[in-house]
């Protein structure tokens, strides 16, 4: 009983997964824009901007439980951003 060789020899095209529905929120963008802001002098309000945007959307989103990714990708990128102020105080 063997397996069809056809069946190993071409590999199955990956599906493209989706874009999350949360990159599309303000509080990803404004994440997105501290990640990666090059001016020094702006990096420390981005960070805020972001983090004002995030802890908005959380409180939106408490007690919800229909898109879990979404409080996961809000919980990471918090605890991106808090590092990333860390960071910038250690090497100012």
């Amino acid at each position: 009983m063997g397996l069809d060789a056809s069946y190993h020899s071409e590999p199955r095209p990956k599906a493209a997964s989706p874009t999350p529905l949360y990159r599309s929120q303000p509080w990803y963008d404004a994440y997105m824009a501290a990640l990666f802001e090059s001016d020094r002098g702006r990096i420390g309000q981005r960070i805020r901007e972001a983090q004002q945007l995030i802890l908005k959307r959380e409180r939106l989103l408490m007690g919800q439980r229909d898109d879990l990714s979404e409080h996961r990708a809000l919980n990471t990128a918090l605890h991106a951003l808090r590092a990333l102020h860390s960071c910038m105080k250690t090497t100012s």
